[in-house]
């Protein structure tokens, strides 16, 4: 069942009180193809994509229009969107990791006393949701409805993560369920909080898993959610959780439509309508080279292991290739999501390294053999208070899981993490 949302702070948006239910207007953008002739007239004759994208080591919170701030993640990171308004801070995201989310309520309240009214999560990810239970509730989490769905599908085990993720929070949060301070909303919603116009774009596709963009008309800043990526190779993957090639260009061209003044891509420094092209010309050019292979009969594994994208070889995250031709090659032979099975191993050992705060941890197993463990955000963390506490020595037993004929590129994520 849905309801009219009575409050006055919003314009076509609805409650979630069921994850189920459809309805709200769909946005179809046509892809333009004929950009990819240009493209590849410029890559033969030896074009190369410039290098700088990748951020520094450390967080930078940067004023961007006014009461607007931009959180940008180190060493391309997940960033964050803040807009301070005078009956209440939206944040658009939460940080890549337990020290980023914190590190961001202490930005906002060094240029604030309003306390957070509103999350927006522009994709459904634990680098983007992981720090949501430090500030709500009170706050209230806007989710587009299919990622409402999916928090609605949560198992006990990422709950009790959920509870747990922020030791501080632990008691407020012992009795909430994470759905509890949820509104969702199908296509579009505009948000009107002390004088401000925050739009929330949804482009609809099959596989499009409820990315949302942020747009602020009046001062021309655009949170471009997934698609908006800067001189780094895309996580796109074929079981099709984080959308597909086809979904992410009807998206860069609603985003490029609306004339953005500055960009805040999900990873890697601020950009513009400049960037969101550039990521049009890079998939176009992907697809075609996916689909020319396919032409000359080559099977999928010859395909993942030919498929290169050296025009951009400035680019970061390379691991991330194969994975983006797998993913094409089911887009243009029309096939759905590949569906991944798993078996659920433990492991106990010791830890030999952990990085990213935690977030990716090679753990030496008694047996002598090394497992190479994802600790997401969604992972039940127990013995000590959040995963960034992690260090080498420790004593580590892990439940994790091992997905087939799939190469886990991150490491295996573990579900529960325990240390002794």
């Amino acid at each position: 069942m849905r309801m009219d949302f009575p409050h006055p702070h919003f314009a076509n948006c609805k409650v979630r009180a069921s994850p189920h239910g459809g309805g709200g207007i769909r946005v179809r953008v046509p892809v333009r193809l004929p950009r990819l002739i240009g493209f590849l007239v410029v890559a033969v004759i030896g074009f190369s994509i410039p290098v700088g994208a990748v951020t520094g080591p450390a967080p930078v919170f940067k004023q961007i229009a006014d009461g607007v701030y931009a959180y940008i993640g180190k060493r391309n990171d997940a960033n964050a969107l803040v807009i301070v308004t005078s009956q209440g801070v939206v944040l658009a995201d939460t940080g890549n990791n337990n020290s980023d989310s914190r590190a961001i309520l202490k930005d906002i309240q060094s240029v604030t006393n309003q306390p957070v009214r509103y999350i927006i999560i522009t994709q459904n990810h634990g680098d983007h949701i992981g720090g949501t239970p430090l500030f709500s509730p009170p706050a209230q989490v806007i989710l587009q409805e299919r990622a409402a769905k999916n928090w609605a599908g949560w198992s006990q085990y990422q709950i009790n993560s959920w509870r747990k993720r922020f030791a501080e929070r632990a008691g407020a949060l012992k009795d909430v369920n994470p759905l509890d301070t949820v509104i969702s909303f199908a296509s579009h919603m505009t948000l009107h909080l002390g004088g401000r116009e925050i739009d929330l774009i949804y482009v609809d596709d099959k596989y499009n898993p409820g990315d949302v963009a942020v747009w602020l008309p009046k001062e021309g800043v655009l949170h471009a959610s997934f698609a908006g990526y800067r001189e780094r190779h895309p996580d796109i993957r074929p079981d099709y959780s984080h959308g597909t090639t086809e979904g992410m260009l009807k998206q860069l061209d609603a985003y490029i439509a609306l004339k953005p003044r500055i960009m805040i891509p999900a990873h890697g420094p601020l950009g513009g309508v400049r960037d969101l092209s550039v990521m049009i010309d890079y998939l176009l050019l992907a697809r075609h080279k996916v689909q020319d292979m396919m032409d000359r009969h080559m099977a999928l594994p010859e395909i993942e292991k030919t498929f290169d994208m050296h025009e951009y070889r400035d680019w970061e995250r390379t691991e991330h290739l194969s994975w983006t031709a797998d993913t094409i090659y089911r887009e243009l032979n029309g096939e759905g999501p590949l569906v991944i099975k798993s078996e659920r191993k433990q492991v106990s050992g010791t830890v030999a390294s952990a990085m990213d705060d935690g977030r990716f941890v090679t753990l030496k197993g008694d047996d002598g053999t090394e497992v190479h463990l994802r600790i997401g955000a969604d992972t039940d963390v127990d013995g000590i208070a959040d995963r960034t506490l992690v260090k080498p020595g420790m004593r580590l037993n892990a439940i994790y899981d091992v997905p087939e004929n799939v190469n886990p590129a991150l490491g295996y994520d573990a579900v529960q993490v325990t240390i002794q």
